[in-house]
């Protein structure tokens, strides 16, 4: 075996990829998929859908740094539950676009309470100090891997 191999316990990616599925189960299991019927990476997309009305799917994988069919597929579980409507864009029938329904904001209404509870329990974990820490560097490797 490689000498270099014991330096994989400090690599980045397998790191990350270990604190991302935590992370997800934590924010999962504050959602309660049971209950609410969405699990935490739905709930992000309808974050991003509300605050971006009219967006693409292309757009909303770039801003929540997903790949296209998985965006596609929670999209069209989304839909499924009457939470977005896909339309055609005003400007390029070509281009389809994706909005919040009155019945998707009102699960974001529900939902979000319980993700704050997440989120509070993470910070309070952490302390405002670090947990700020963390999402500046989170956000650095992301500009750093560009």
């Amino acid at each position: 075996m490689s000498k270099n191999i014991s330096k994989m316990k400090y690599c980045a990616c397998s790191s990350l990829r270990r604190t991302t599925r935590a992370i997800t189960q934590f924010y999962d299991k504050y959602i309660n998929i049971k209950s609410t019927g969405l699990c935490s990476t739905q709930c992000v997309s309808l974050v991003a859908i509300s605050l971006h009305e009219n967006i693409s799917v292309n757009e909303l994988a770039a801003m929540i740094l997903m790949d296209q069919t998985t965006v596609t597929r929670n999209i069209n579980v989304l839909k499924k539950h009457g939470y977005v409507s896909i339309s055609k864009d005003a400007d390029d029938a070509r281009k389809k676009v994706i909005s919040l329904t009155e019945l998707g904001t009102k699960k974001l209404d529900e939902v979000l309470p319980l993700w704050e509870k997440a989120q509070n329990k993470i910070e309070e974990g952490l302390g405002k100090d670090r947990f700020q820490d963390l999402l500046n560097t989170l956000h650095d490797i992301e500009k750093l891997v560009e």
